[in-house]
């Protein structure tokens, strides 16, 4: 998913998408669980030095550093602890030069400028694999890739055999959905929440752009 042409404009589209985690958070109200969305990146082709595997969260807010978060494996059906919060808010000067990442990585991390006047300011943090996460291992079907990124959720956040998630005291049915692009340049996540009640559902979506 790492292959492919560098597009600009087509990465400012899909940066906007993981900022719906942020709105959809907002707009279902206080009592909704705290998610979003994570990527695991390395640096640009070329970049000295060269950083590899380094997880980045996208968050609705602010949270301090040391906050623990939970993965979901989508391909195992589970989650995992934990990522943790290491840095200060980044943006996106901070994720080029200290990070040197690709254009289009930094794009699905900030969000566009039209999008973000609307809906807010993402909170992006470098984080950190601690507990069960340092030696989990992925699926190694050629398919899987929950190792690059998904969803993120409470650190004491758990699922059932039967796809329920539970987070404290509330549970949610979960359906995926993941959405390519027409010109293979990347494809976006949907992650569907539904709670138990008649609340309005949680969506998180994760975009994917390819360099």
């Amino acid at each position: 998913m790492y292959d492919g042409k560098f597009r600009g404009r087509l990465a400012m589209l899909l940066g906007t998408c993981l900022l719906a985690a942020a709105a959809a958070v907002a707009a279902a109200g206080p009592a909704s669980p705290f998610m979003g969305g994570w990527r695991n990146l390395h640096s640009a082709n070329g970049a000295d030095p060269a950083l590899r595997d380094v997880p980045f969260a996208v968050l609705p807010a602010a949270v301090a550093k040391g906050a623990r978060f939970s993965i979901l494996d989508r391909e195992a059906g589970r989650t995992v602890c934990c990522l943790v919060v290491e840095s200060e808010r980044l943006d996106a000067i901070a994720l080029e030069t200290r990070y040197r990442l690709p254009g289009v990585w930094i794009a699905d991390l900030t969000g566009g400028e039209e999008y973000n006047r609307r809906r807010g300011e993402p909170h992006i943090y470098e984080m950190k694999r601690e507990g069960d996460l340092v030696d989990h291992v992925y699926s190694d079907d050629p398919a899987a890739y929950s190792d690059m990124g998904g969803l993120l959720l409470p650190a004491d956040a758990s699922m059932d055999a039967t796809g329920v998630l539970t987070l404290g005291a509330d549970r949610y049915r979960l359906q995926f959905k993941s959405l390519p692009f027409a010109d293979e340049n990347g494809a976006l996540d949907r992650y569907t929440l539904q709670p138990a009640s008649a609340a309005p559902a949680v969506v998180v979506e994760v975009p994917f752009s390819t360099y």
